[in-house]
């Protein structure tokens, strides 16, 4: 139920054939498999129920790894220069960490009607019936 080295490379635009860079992605990926139990602690009983897709779960995982993938090491901006020009790009989401945007920990916390919350509305009945 992890995501796989395949779909991280689908989701970076490139294939990942050296040896060295497919354990590091394979690490990345089950380090991101422990962040999404830690996201939702029920993850195996919500899958093997179906109240959340394995698919999902595995993209979750593969956007976080190929984000981290792009920049490992949380650079937030990248200057060169070339003869009298000079170019930066900034990267302001930059984090050497992985992590899950709020959109992906959504995903791993669907949505359940019939579980109350801090602001979950019940309906209610009057006595009045019992009066008459």
């Amino acid at each position: 139920m992890t995501a796989s080295v395949d779909q991280v490379a689908a989701l970076l635009g490139r294939d990942i054939t050296d040896p060295l860079e497919t354990r590091r992605v394979e690490a990345w990926i089950k380090y991101a498999d422990v962040l999404a139990h830690n996201v939702q602690p029920l993850l195996d009983q919500m899958l093997s129920d179906g109240r959340l897709d394995a698919d999902t779960v595995n993209l979750v995982e593969a956007q976080a790894v190929a984000r981290y993938a792009q920049n490992p090491e949380g650079h937030t901006s990248e200057t060169w220069t070339v003869d009298d020009s000079t170019h930066t790009v900034g990267m302001t989401n930059a984090d050497p960490d992985i992590k899950f945007t709020d959109a992906e920990r959504a995903m791993l916390i669907p949505g359940d009607a019939t579980i109350g919350g801090a602001f979950t509305i019940s309906p209610y009945t009057t006595l009045e019936a019992e009066h008459d």
